[in-house]
């Protein structure tokens, strides 16, 4: 079953910042309560906030970083773990 809708765009590997991000973001989601549910909405505030940690508050750096990010991160259209989905980004940066 699908459960994610890729990003139409992600020839390109993640640079290293946004691997870095990612792979921050799949560590929290997998020791931090992988039980639960995660919606879309959560998927874009996990880039927006670790982005922002990482270059800035406002600044082009981060608004760059984030959106790179989540063409990495695969869409959340359905309901899931943030387990399961942890494991649908890792093979989503592996590729």
């Amino acid at each position: 079953m699908e459960r994610t809708q890729h990003a139409t765009s992600r020839e390109a590997p993640p640079s290293d910042d946004a691997r870095a991000i990612i792979n921050r973001i799949v560590g929290r989601l997998t020791t931090e309560r992988p039980d639960a549910t995660i919606d879309d909405a959560r998927r874009m505030a996990l880039a927006l906030t670790y982005a922002t940690d990482q270059a800035g508050f406002r600044t082009a750096a981060a608004d760059s970083l984030e959106r790179e990010v989540l063409i990495h991160m695969p869409r959340i259209e359905q309901p899931i773990t943030r387990g399961e989905y942890a494991l649908i980004v890792r093979h989503a940066i592996q590729a």
